[in-house]
């Protein structure tokens, strides 16, 4: 049986997606970040008839979909139902979940991913920087916001230079997220401009996502992006986060992993 949840289902909800928590980290914070009456969220889920238990989930934030399930017990052709209705063009999630999907929708494209994380109990020497490499990386957080909302803009004019970012974030996307401690910004300034950056994304109390790493072509191969990365991870170490992103370039990985990043499985994004 498939119903949307309400708020009632909460703990529910909960207890069932954070069995994989990582992989679940949107699911988590749009819920927590948003509730159930938002027009921006909506979440549907399939009980067992004879148990009563959760058994798949599928979320809706804005356009986009999010789909998890711990088995492949559940109907898909219901669920392949729904978002048809919902005309969003992009549904994702674990890629062993996500599979089926590709022969029961018209699938325009499909996008793989390196699913990687890092846990709070790193080896610190990983991210160590000198006082002046973490002191050169600023960092825009909920708390300074209204005083920088002209780097979210030059970091918006970063996003939409790299040609790897195919959908970039928003100003409105970004000023929303960092305002509600969802997100906060890691960017490296030169010569006026911000060169490079990162950012968290769906933070939660106990871990978040690393999104949008990124260097100006021009400024490349000057270990930015490494600066950037390793302040960010300090200061969410500290705060006892554990970390996730994505990434489908093998460079970038390798890079990840010096860090201490540990690919746990692939993310799939079909395009509908």
């Amino acid at each position: 049986m498939i119903r949307k949840l309400s708020s009632s289902d909460y703990d529910v909800l909960m207890d069932f997606v954070r069995k994989e928590k990582e992989w679940n980290i949107f699911i988590i914070g749009d819920i927590v970040s948003y509730g159930f009456d938002s027009p921006v969220v909506e979440v549907w889920g399939e009980f067992d008839i004879v148990f009563g238990s959760l058994k798949a989930v599928l979320l809706r934030y804005r356009r986009d979909l999010i789909f998890y399930s711990d088995s492949e017990d559940y109907d898909i052709d219901s669920f392949c139902n729904i978002i048809l209705t919902t005309k969003c063009k992009v549904l994702s999630g674990k890629k062993t979940v996500i599979l089926p999907f590709l022969k029961a929708l018209n699938v325009l494209q499909k996008r793989e991913q390196f699913f990687m994380r890092l846990d709070t109990n790193i080896p610190k020497e990983k991210i160590e920087t000198s006082l002046e490499e973490y002191e050169r990386v600023k960092v825009i957080s909920k708390d300074n916001l209204e005083e920088n909302l002209d780097k979210i803009e030059m970091i918006v004019y970063l996003y939409q230079s790299i040609e790897e970012f195919l959908n970039p974030a928003t100003f409105e996307q970004i000023k929303q997220d960092v305002s509600l401690g969802r997100s906060r910004i890691y960017y490296i300034e030169e010569d006026g401009i911000i060169v490079s950056s990162a950012r968290t994304g769906a933070e939660l109390p106990d871990m978040a996502m690393v999104l949008s790493v990124c260097t100006m072509h021009e400024y490349r191969s000057k270990g930015y992006a490494t600066m950037c990365m390793k302040r960010l991870c300090t200061d969410l170490i500290k705060e006892g986060k554990s970390l996730c992103l994505f990434c489908d370039n093998p460079k970038a990985a390798n890079i990840y992993r010096k860090i201490g990043f540990q690919q746990i499985g692939t993310w799939m994004t079909l395009g509908l």
